[in-house]
């Protein structure tokens, strides 16, 4: 059976601060995020329709997060937990899930594929 590997992305504005020893005031990212999904084709020759995709982050992921304080969603505010917020509730929605990446810059990501 063929299997694909198929990644949609997405971006929304958002602020975040860290204390500790990252110790930053707020400030706004343009985060953007890659969610890769993987399993075999379906008899119509695809794994996941895009249109679906593209509705589910902007539901689920854009109108949660855009113009919002992640401190308001997290202890620790982190590009990380964010990653691990998104992975868990896409995978309730989509179960060939693979990977989520999150960047804050260009030259920042961080990658989550489920494992503990």
């Amino acid at each position: 059976m063929t299997q694909v590997y198929l990644t949609q992305t997405g971006s929304f504005t958002a602020r975040h601060g860290h204390g500790g020893t990252l110790a930053e005031d707020v400030h706004e990212h343009t985060f953007c995020y890659e969610v890769t999904f993987h399993g075999p084709l379906n008899p119509e020759g695809y794994l996941i329709d895009f249109r679906e995709l593209s509705a589910a982050f902007e539901k689920e992921i854009n109108a949660h997060f855009s113009g919002q304080n992640l401190g308001d969603f997290f202890d620790n505010p982190t590009t990380e937990a964010l990653c691990l917020w998104i992975y868990n509730r896409v995978r309730e929605i989509f179960p060939h899930l693979y990977a989520v990446k999150v960047a804050e810059e260009a030259d920042r990501w961080v990658e989550y594929r489920g494992e503990e």
